[in-house]
């Protein structure tokens, strides 16, 4: 596959904005207020100009404020609540926009709550929607800024909010420069970030004739739960081909993707709809779904390339190679085996797929860290335990004859990609399977029968 640039981006906000007002407050949500909740927001008020002279708190940026980190806690617990959210203005001032962060549950029975204010820290944005630059800062109490603000953050900042109501709290704020940033009483100024990771994908159409065209087409994506469609993050992504016929052309299509890190990468999964838009040269249909299913953040990682590289998923309608796996046709049986280690020596590991449709199957396998330069038999074996996978069903090799070789990568890692057509596929209970690959050194020796890789098969 070509391989294209990238970085791996890091988005400073993930969780964004805030509200409330006990007084009517500026840019006022309409979302309802639950009875047991309270909804705050937060309002950034700067000493005026006299003050600021006569305490000499540093000078101002010229910059605009964009987002607010706050930090509080509430509760007998209490509970812990860190979050970034973007400002907004009116002509009564500056707030903090609504955030579901910040709609505090009241304990059953009780008809309020108590909030402790303990860090409030404003920033610029980067010009891409991100947090830039710290211009304002609300001191701690206790630091060498304290009584330059009436009120200072910190364990002595409680208010209490009522059930079913919205509060706006005025928070004392000062101008930042580049002096140590503990005589504001913080020791550093942090937002925690939500790892972002990109996913690139690129098509062809094929006509009966055989053909090939580039292909314009859509991608929706949803978390995932077991396989199943959870919250929409993407609806309709479009990437249409420019130009007519043989002279059209299109980039490949790239999104980013929270990348958690409380979420083990193989329980962490997205939902994935591909659909062939009627534009696409010579496709006469209308639009088309090609191609789903779920994607687990390690099997989009396997797509990751050494130095700020990666492969893009190339899927291809109506051509020979088809819709590969992870993802296929929706009336495609779906089969995948996450490929452990057998001996815990050996620091190898992978994916296989298989999709059927008809009597064609794709088959698919990636894996890492096994020898580099030399064949490794892989096949589905006929039962479905790895403990004991019995005999060979079907041999995963390539058409023309031979098993994959892994290549060693500038990282120097192994990777084997191997991705076939599979015609005359007549197996039956695919999920009842495994598939094992073979081949490591023994003794010194490399033995291509030893089995090294093995994983179950189930359906997705």
């Amino acid at each position: 596959m070509k391989k294209i640039n990238h970085y791996l981006a890091f988005c400073a906000v993930f969780a964004l904005l805030i509200a409330g007002c006990s007084k009517d407050d500026p840019g006022t949500s309409e979302d309802p207020i639950s009875s047991d909740t309270a909804v705050l927001q937060l309002g950034p008020v700067l000493n005026d100009m006299q003050t600021r002279q006569e305490q000499e708190i540093p000078d101002c940026s010229e910059e605009e404020p964009a987002f607010a980190q706050v930090v509080l806690e509430y509760g007998d617990g209490p509970t812990l609540v860190e979050t970034v959210i973007p400002i907004g203005e009116d002509d009564q001032g500056l707030f903090t926009l609504y955030s579901p962060d910040l709609e505090i549950p009241i304990p059953s029975g009780e008809t309020s709550v108590s909030v402790t204010l303990l860090e409030f820290v404003v920033w610029t944005d980067d010009g891409t929607g991100n947090p830039g630059d710290v211009i304002w800062v609300a001191p701690i109490e206790g630091s060498e800024f304290a009584d330059f603000v009436d009120q200072p953050v910190g364990e002595n900042f409680i208010f209490d909010l009522r059930a079913g109501s919205k509060n706006y709290v005025n928070v004392d704020v000062i101008c930042y420069d580049d002096r140590n940033v503990n005589l504001y009483g913080y020791q550093f100024f942090t937002i925690t970030p939500v790892p972002l990771i990109e996913f690139c994908f690129f098509g062809n159409y094929c006509t009966p004739e055989g053909r090939h065209y580039v292909a314009s087409y859509s991608i929706s994506v949803w978390y995932s739960e077991d396989g199943q469609k959870g919250e929409l993050i993407y609806d309709g992504l479009e990437n249409n081909v420019v130009g007519e016929g043989n002279d059209a052309y299109a980039d490949p299509l790239c999104f980013f993707l929270p990348d958690r890190l409380d979420i083990d990468d193989t329980e962490e999964e997205y939902y994935i709809e591909i659909r062939l838009l009627p534009d696409t040269p010579g496709y006469n249909g209308a639009g088309e779904l090609v191609g789903e299913g779920p994607i687990s953040v390690d099997e989009i990682k396997a797509f990751f390339g050494p130095e700020g590289t990666l492969d893009y998923y190339h899927f291809q309608y109506g051509c020979e190679d088809g819709v590969p796996p992870p993802f296929g046709r929706p009336e495609a049986m779906r089969y995948k085996a996450c490929l452990k280690y057998i001996d815990s020596a050996d620091e190898t590991a992978g994916y296989a797929y298989i999709s059927v449709e008809g009597t064609v199957a794709i088959a698919v396998v990636q894996a890492f860290g096994l020898k580099p330069g030399v064949m490794h038999p892989q096949h589905i074996h006929t039962n479905a335990s790895c403990d004991n996978p019995g005999g060979v069903e079907v041999p995963l090799d390539y058409n023309e004859g031979g098993f994959p070789v892994p290549e060693i990568g500038d990282l120097g890692i192994s990777f084997m990609n191997y991705a076939e057509a599979i015609p005359g596929f007549f197996l039956q209970n695919v999920e009842d399977r495994t598939v094992v690959v073979h081949g490591k050194d023994v003794n010194g020796e490399y033995s291509p029968s030893t089995p090294v890789l093995c994983g179950e098969l189930e359906e997705y």
